[in-house]
């Protein structure tokens, strides 16, 4: 129910103020890189978001946003420590390898379209420079998949997180993407056009 109210509140200031101001206020230790890449620090974690590709495109089912984290104390973070709320407050949990591979299709297609357009966080963690994959998400051929990852401020941990959309398309709006594990919890916006 907090993550409905703070997309409310989201949708009501940016309407109302239409200022950058609003934004870093409702989402506060975030710095915008660019177009679709956006990092959250404060002293317990970085978390680093881009969805170049998918800002634009995303009248599939398929949404696609590369991720770095790090953080401060050594911790185990599972893959339902992320979750994408919509502007209108649902919460969405990442999509299964399952339907990420009965899909096959569509998700490869997202991945090749996608790549002229990578950005690469890992330069985000420059403390860090031999980060390694959390691996949630494989195409046939490409090894296996985990459901957990390993972090520390020692490593940064990089990889693609993939959301299905209950109703086949993603509508315009800001999302909210959200790692929140151990008491530490981060908060990017992810705004589709």
């Amino acid at each position: 129910m907090p993550d409905r109210l703070t997309l409310l509140l989201l949708g009501t200031s940016l309407v109302v103020a239409g200022t950058a101001q609003a934004q870093d206020e409702l989402f506060p230790n975030t710095k915008e890189h660019g177009r679709a890449a956006i990092e959250y620090r404060d002293d317990a974690i970085q978390f680093v978001a881009a969805y170049y590709y998918s800002q634009r495109n995303h009248d599939s089912a398929w949404l696609l946003i590369e991720a770095g984290v790090s953080t401060e104390e050594r911790m185990t973070v599972h893959r339902d420590a992320i979750r994408l709320i919509t502007p209108d407050g649902e919460t969405l949990a990442l999509a299964t390898q399952s339907a990420f591979g009965r899909d096959i299709a569509r998700t490869r297609r997202l991945v090749q379209n996608a790549a002229v357009s990578r950005h690469d966080v890992r330069s985000y963690f420059n403390r860090r420079p031999d980060g390694e994959d959390f691996r949630f998400f494989r195409l046939p051929g490409q090894g296996t998949v985990t459901d957990q990852f390993v972090v520390d401020r020692l490593r940064a941990v990089l990889g693609d997180l993939f959301f299905q959309a209950p109703t086949g398309a993603w509508e315009k709006g800001t999302y909210m993407l959200v790692l929140e594990h151990d008491g530490v919890r981060a908060a990017v916006p992810i705004e589709l056009e």
